[in-house]
């Protein structure tokens, strides 16, 4: 059999690593991968090899001309413009009439391939895709498989939610000839994205095997250490040359009184200075010379690396040909380019990245990427929150975000609003500026409420919307799609990518864009307001507590207009940001916002519409219009793919779902066109309590139906759902994968929180 490797990618989430080398050309432990990826191939019998490169190909040409395995055919496919991962394999083997085998050229593994095929031929699949049990599956595309192992669907990266299994797609396939001729010549085309979805479109035969032992994604910096690791422990089956337990080196070690803590690799002509210490899980690659009292632990040193005397290394990867001066220390999960010069005493925080030949002068304190500028992103809450606070609300931040969001494919026209607090204000000038400069156009809303914010994005049409506010010392960024949607799961990756690498595009100046002052829109959020009653409410008695007084204001307004009276018969409790609220009725008392909700949906159900809400809200309302012969269309909180896309189309246009006004205002309409008071409506709904909870999980969410151990377990597009004899509850991981939300719905608030209860005894016991 012949096999292709992969290996045009650019590397973007190893730079600095691979601004001076193609991906394959990396080096673990002294060689590069594509020379492991070579090894493996021989050992399973296959001989003849093509390799596809694109980014700086002469270093791949180079090397297999000189270190190939005698033993093996072995030719180079350059890639002129790029064409996806199947197009490329199309362009290497073009019509052939035998099967091929697929491999990345940025994996590790020591999967048994000769089993891998003979399974492939067994089954008679037209692809055969090699997966493997991984912890965190969100950063992996995921294989649905039936019980016989034939792939069902696909998942690509998606947030925990959205995880239903924990089978990784490797990267590796077999392919039949019948399978590539599917592939289109000369044009971009994809295994995920294109072929494998036509496959099974074509109900042509694809099968998962599940490969056992060692296989590393080699995607990022911390990727790249921890193979270099796994290998020293022994994780991977492949010789190293061990000098003694856990030393590995070349030749014998260098003379000295230093320390060395297993597992280590030693490179060739390597001088290592008294009262040093290495290790554990360090590389020291050829040429590196380590000053007296060095400390290296946790951390990769490529070819020529001086570090001079009391320097500090923690979990950092320092490319070729890069010196440290007197005293300089560099720590966790920071990389430093080729070339570069880190002067005495300076300090590289946590996380940084520093492109090549770079000089940072003595004595600085360095926590920002060099490159165009700094930036330090922080993860997105399950909101679509990041926070700035401290040394993070410098001007230099804010506008390094800005350029950030403004570079992604989300980010080219974008609305901002703030809170009307002095930081947000301040934040939002300099943000918006930035962005414009970067070529978004950019609609300045001035200072409004978040449920506000959500309506001018969806009238206005914008693919972003940015609200910010002040809260306990933190300026909060909220991030959503037009309408208040969540944005996807590819958004938020898209711009923490961007943030972290300072990957900012670039853009002449005459492309820079005017900000748009769009403050008037106000009046038009009013004249909607009005409008969503549909009726004047002349017999409506109703009263409005919210803490923020801009909304008792606009409420007051709006009720004047309707011909509604101040009265104590309903009153309505909204939060502060507008998007939620609870009622009070003489009557009745406390109503949730479920039940408001609810209340609304009936209405829209017997006016003939759909509706669409977010995954969490009731099923009693699924309940409902399946009744009346309508649907509930669910939008996902972080959508991993645009299966839910449908749905959001359909929410833009019901914006009470998310705006607590609108939706009193509409309440207020059905009240007044049916005649009836609200404790009626309520009698007439199916009877329903929801009890909500979030708790801290010990376990990663691909064990939840383990854990629960339930038949009656199912996954859900996002989350779990488990229909109880007497409820129905649905769990849903945090983003952070640590903490998980259940939702108990049951006839009654007692029953719902037996049921959270249960749930929550069921998980803490695991």
């Amino acid at each position: 059999m012949k096999a292709v490797i992969l290996a045009g990618g650019f590397g973007t989430r190893l730079r600095p690593l691979t601004c001076t080398c193609p991906k394959p050309m990396a080096k673990l432990c002294g060689r590069p991968v594509l020379s492991y990826i070579l090894e493996l191939l021989r050992a399973n019998g296959i001989d003849e090899v093509v390799v596809t490169a694109a980014y700086m190909p002469e270093q791949i040409t180079a090397f297999l001309a000189d270190s190939a395995p005698k033993s093996m055919q072995v030719r180079t496919v350059i890639e002129e413009q790029p064409i996806g991962t199947a197009g490329s394999v199309r362009a290497a083997v073009g019509d052939s009439t035998e099967p091929i085998l697929v491999i990345s050229g940025d994996c590790i593994c020591d999967f048994d391939l000769a089993e891998a095929i003979r399974a492939h031929r067994q089954s008679g699949a037209a692809a055969t895709l090699l997966c493997t049990k991984v912890s965190d599956p969100r950063e992996y595309g995921l294989v649905q498989t039936d019980a016989d192992g034939r792939v069902v669907g696909f998942c690509e990266k998606p947030d925990w939610g959205a995880v239903s299994t924990d089978k990784a797609n490797t990267g590796i396939y077999i392919l039949e000839p019948e399978a590539l001729r599917l592939i289109p010549t000369g044009k971009a085309y994809d295994f995920s994205k294109d072929l494998f979805p036509l496959l099974l479109q074509k109900k042509m035969p694809i099968y998962a095997h599940f490969a056992t032992g060692y296989w590393c994604d080699i995607g990022d910096l911390t990727a790249y250490r921890r193979c270099q690791a796994d290998m020293m422990h022994g994780k991977v089956r492949l010789k190293l040359s061990s000098v003694a337990d856990g030393i590995f080196a070349l030749e014998e070690l260098p003379a000295g009184d230093y320390q060395l803590i297993p597992p280590i690799y030693i490179g060739r002509n390597v001088h290592i200075g008294d009262g040093a210490s290495i290790g554990p899980n360090s590389v020291i690659g050829d040429g590196c010379v380590i000053g007296e009292q060095a400390k290296v632990k946790d951390s990769v040193l490529l070819e020529n690396v001086a570090l001079r005397e009391r320097t500090t290394v923690n979990s950092a990867v320092l490319c070729e040909n890069v010196t440290l001066q007197f005293g300089a220390k560099v720590y966790e999960n920071s990389a430093v380019g080729a070339g570069c010069v880190i002067g005495a005493h300076t300090r590289i925080g946590p996380n940084v990245r520093i492109w090549p030949k770079k000089t940072v002068e003595s004595g600085m304190h360095v926590s920002g990427n060099i490159k165009y500028g700094s930036a330090k992103p922080e993860a997105f809450s399950d909101d679509g929150i990041f926070s700035l606070h401290g040394a993070d609300l410098d001007p230099i931040t804010v506008a390094a975000v800005g350029r950030g969001i403004a570079s992604c494919a989300c980010g080219k026209k974008v609305g901002v609003a703030t809170d009307g607090s002095h930081a947000a204000r301040a934040v939002s000038q300099v943000l918006s500026g930035s962005m414009a400069a970067q070529g978004s156009s950019v609609w300045a809303f001035g200072d409004c409420f978040c449920a506000q914010m959500y309506f001018f994005t969806a009238f206005c049409s914008l693919q972003t919307g940015i609200y910010i506010s002040e809260r306990g010392g933190r300026v909060r960024l909220q991030l959503t799609a037009a309408g208040g949607l969540p944005l996807s799961r590819g958004a938020e990756r898209e711009i923490e990518s961007r943030l972290q690498n300072s990957d900012y595009c670039r853009i002449a100046p005459n492309t820079c864009k005017e900000i748009s002052d769009m403050k008037s829109m106000e009046s038009m959020y009013l004249r909607e307001l009005i409008r969503e009653a549909g009726t004047p409410l002349h017999n409506q008695s109703v009263n409005i507590r919210c803490p923020n007084e801009k909304i008792n204001l606009l409420m007051e307004d709006c009720l004047y207009r309707l011909d509604a009276r101040t009265g104590d018969e309903l009153t309505f409790k909204i939060n502060r940001e507008g998007t939620s609220v609870s009622a009070f009725h003489r009557d009745c008392g406390w109503i949730p916002f479920d039940k408001l909700l609810t209340v609304c949906c009936r209405a829209e159900f017997d006016a003939g519409h759909d509706v669409a809400l977010g995954v969490d809200a009731p099923y009693a309302i699924t309940i409902l219009a399946s009744a009346k012969g309508r649907h509930v269309m669910r939008y996902c909180r972080t959508p991993a793919d645009d299966s839910d896309r449908d749905a959001r189309e359909l929410a833009l246009g019901q914006l009470y779902v998310r705006d607590a006004l609108f939706l009193c205002i509409r309440l207020l309409g059905i009240l007044q066109k049916s005649g009836k008071t609200l404790p009626q409506l309520l009698r007439e709904l199916p009877a329903f309590s929801v009890r909500r909870r979030t708790v801290p999980i010990d376990f990663p969410p691909t064990e939840l139906l383990t854990v629960l151990d339930s038949a009656d377990a199912t996954p859900q597009k996002e989350g779990v759902e488990l229909q109880m004899p007497n409820g129905r509850v649905f769990l849903l991981p945090q983003k952070s994968g640590k903490r998980l939300q259940i939702f108990a719905e049951a006839q009654s608030y007692e029953i719902s929180r037996e049921l959270c209860g249960e749930i929550e005894e069921r998980l803490t016991k695991h």
